[in-house]
C-alpha cells in the first residue's frame, strides 16, 4: 500500500454527505477493490486527518463505523487493520473474483432532489416527448374498466405475466421478427436486466464460461459476474460476434446482440448466425440473443432473429419496452424454450408474485388498438431525421471520428485513430456538460478508441449545437490532460 492513501481519497465540501459519510464510504470503496489488502494497517487518524486536511475527529468517527460495519479491526497496540475474513467475504459475495469484475456499472444516488432528463448525447435514450400520453391514459382506463379491481388484487398465478399481453407479445414477435414461439414461452420481466439476471441464476455456476461481445453490454457482464462466471471476451470486426474457430472452444452460455450489435453498431451476419446457432447444438450451450432495439432500422430492414434460425431450442429471445416506448414502464420480456419455462418461473416469484398488473394490461390494449404500431413508426421516421441531422453535423463539422455503421439504431459508436485515448476524451467532454461514453468502457481488453453517442433523445437543433461543442472540444490544441494520480473506485464507478 502506498504510504500516502490521501491521494487516493476525494472530498468534497460542497456535497450534501458529510465528510465522515464520504470517508466511509471512500475507505469502503478502497477495502473492496483491494487498495488495502486483507490484514494490512490502515493510516494513523492523525495521519490521514493531517493528508487530507479535515478534523482527526472525522477519522476516528469514519474508522468507528467501519469497526462497527467490520470492515476494521482493532489492535491492541499495533493499531487498526483491514479484516481479513471481510475481504474475501465481499469479493466472493458479489462475484467479483477478477480485476475486471471490480467495477460496478451501476451509480446510486442516495437522496435524488429532482428528476432527470437525458443529456446530450446518453446512449439507449428515447425521446419520450413522442410518447402518446394521453392516448396510453385512455388505454389504462379502458383496461380498469375491463378487468376492474381484479388488476388491484395479488394475482401469484401470473408469475410470467398478464396473459392477455404475453399472447400479444407473441404474436408481435412472431410476425415482427420471426419468433418461433407459443404465447406460454413469453414471460414478462420489470426490463431486460431483470430478465438477464434471473437468466444468470437460472443457467450458471460459479466457473460457468460465458463468452460475450467485447466491447459489450456492461448490464449482461455483470449479471453473469455475479454468479462467478468466467468472461470470455469475443471480439467483434463488421460482421458481428466472430466464435474463434479453434473446435476445442467451449462455452456454456454466449451472449450476443446481433441485429445491431452493442455498442459498435455492427450487424451479425447470416453466415455467423448460421453457425453461432449449430455451435449451440453441437456444444449444448445457450446463446442469451438480447435485441434491444431492433424496430429501429432506418435504410434497410433487419435481419430475422437469431432465435428464427434456431431448430435445437438453445436459444433465449430477450427484449424490452423500455426503448421503445418510455424507460420507466420497466416491462421486458423473454422468450424461452419450453425446457426452462416452469424452472424461470419459480426463480421469477422469489422475487415477487408478478409485475405491475395495471401496466401490462394496458400495455397489452395499446397493442392490440394500434397505437403501438403508430408509435413505432413516427419514432422511426423521427429519429431517421435526427440520424441525419448528427451525420450532417459530424461531416460539416470536420470531426475527427468515423461512423462506419449507420444504418438504425439508437446510438453511433464514432471511431478515434488508434493513438488516441478515448476515455480523456469523453472526460473532456463531460466537463462541458455532454455525457459521451468511451468505447473502451465497454471492453475487457484492449479495443479501438472511440465514443458512443446516442441521438435519439435529442431534437435535432439541439443535436446541432451540441455537435458545435464536442468539435470545439477536438479542436482545441491543448490535449484534455491526463488524469493525475490514481483511479478512485469511485472514479472507476462513475466511468461505467
Amino acid at each position: 500500500m502506498s504510504k500516502r492513501p490521501a491521494t487516493l481519497i476525494v472530498l468534497d465540501r460542497n456535497k450534501r454527505e458529510s465528510l465522515q459519510t464520504q470517508l466511509t464510504v471512500s475507505l469502503k470503496e478502497l477495502v473492496q477493490a483491494r487498495v488495502f489488502a486483507a490484514s494490512e494497517a490502515v493510516p494513523s487518524s492523525r495521519d490521514l486527518a493531517r493528508d487530507l486536511g479535515i478534523s482527526r475527529n472525522t477519522v476516528i468517527q469514519a474508522y468507528d463505523r467501519l469497526i462497527g460495519e467490520g470492515y476494521l479491526e482493532p489492535s491492541a497496540r499495533r493499531g487498526l487493520f483491514v479484516s481479513e475474513s471481510l475481504t474475501e467475504k465481499i469479493l466472493s459475495r458479489t462475484g467479483l473474483s477478477n480485476a475486471s469484475a471490480a467495477v460496478s456499472p451501476f451509480v446510486f444516488h442516495q437522496n435524488p432532489e429532482k428528476l432527470g432528463m437525458p443529456v446530450p448525447f446518453r446512449p439507449c435514450q428515447p425521446d419520450v416527448r413522442l410518447f402518446p400520453l394521453a392516448l396510453w391514459n385512455r388505454m389504462r382506463t379502458r383496461a380498469l374498466r375491463s378487468y376492474g379491481t381484479h388488476l388491484l388484487h395479488y394475482q401469484s398465478e401470473l408469475t410470467l405475466g398478464f396473459p392477455s399481453l404475453r399472447r400479444t407479445l407473441a404474436t408481435y414477435l412472431r410476425e415482427s421478427r420471426g419468433v418461433q414461439c407459443d404465447w406460454h414461452q413469453v414471460a414478462i420481466t420489470t426490463g431486460s436486466q431483470q430478465a438477464l439476471y434471473l437468466l444468470a441464476r437460472l443457467l450458471l455456476r460459479p466457473g460457468s464460461r460465458v463468452a460475450m461481445e467485447d466491447p459489450g453490454y456492461l448490464g449482461a457482464r455483470f449479471a453473469w459476474q455475479r454468479t462467478g462466471a468466467l468472461l470470455i471476451p469475443v471480439s467483434i470486426d463488421s460482421d458481428g460476434m466472430k466464435l474463434p474457430p479453434d473446435k476445442r472452444f467451449s462455452a456454456d452460455l454466449v451472449y450476443t446482440t446481433p441485429s445491431r450489435q452493442f455498442p459498435t453498431g455492427a450487424c451479425l451476419s447470416l453466415s455467423r448466425r448460421l453457425s453461432l446457432v449449430e455451435f449451440a447444438a453441437r456444444t449444448r450451450a445457450w446463446i442469451v440473443e438480447d435485441d434491444y432495439d431492433s424496430e429501429f432500422r432506418y435504410s434497410r430492414p433487419p435481419l430475422p432473429s437469431l432465435q428464427s434460425l434456431d431448430s435445437s431450442g438453445r436459444v433465449i429471445y430477450i427484449g424490452s419496452m423500455s426503448k421503445v416506448l418510455f424507460p420507466s414502464l420497466r416491462i421486458g420480456y423473454v422468450v424461452l424454450p419450453a425446457s426452462l419455462v416452469q424452472e424461470f418461473a419459480a426463480l421469477r416469484s422469489v422475487l415477487d408474485d408478478h409485475g405491475p398488473l395495471i401496466d401490462q394490461a394496458t400495455l397489452a390494449h395499446f397493442i392490440d388498438s394500434g397505437a403501438f404500431y403508430t408509435h413505432i413508426r413516427r419514432s422511426r421516421r423521427e429519429y431517421r431525421q435526427r440520424l441525419q441531422t448528427f451525420i450532417g453535423s459530424a461531416s460539416k463539422l470536420l470531426l475527427p471520428l468515423s461512423f462506419p455503421y449507420t444504418d438504425g439504431g439508437m446510438n453511433l459508436a464514432g471511431f478515434l485513430d488508434s493513438n488516441e485515448d478515448d476515455r480523456r476524451w469523453s472526460e473532456a467532454l463531460k466537463a462541458i456538460k455532454l455525457e459521451i461514453p468511451a468505447l473502451s468502457q465497454y471492453s475487457m481488453r484492449p479495443t479501438r478508441a472511440g465514443l458512443v453517442f446516442g441521438f435519439t433523445a435529442f431534437e435535432q437543433r439541439t443535436t446541432h449545437e451540441s455537435m458545435k461543442r464536442v468539435a470545439l472540444a477536438f479542436q482545441t490544441k491543448e490535449r484534455p490532460p491526463w488524469r493525475t494520480g490514481p483511479v478512485t473506485q469511485s472514479a472507476r464507478r462513475r466511468e461505467c
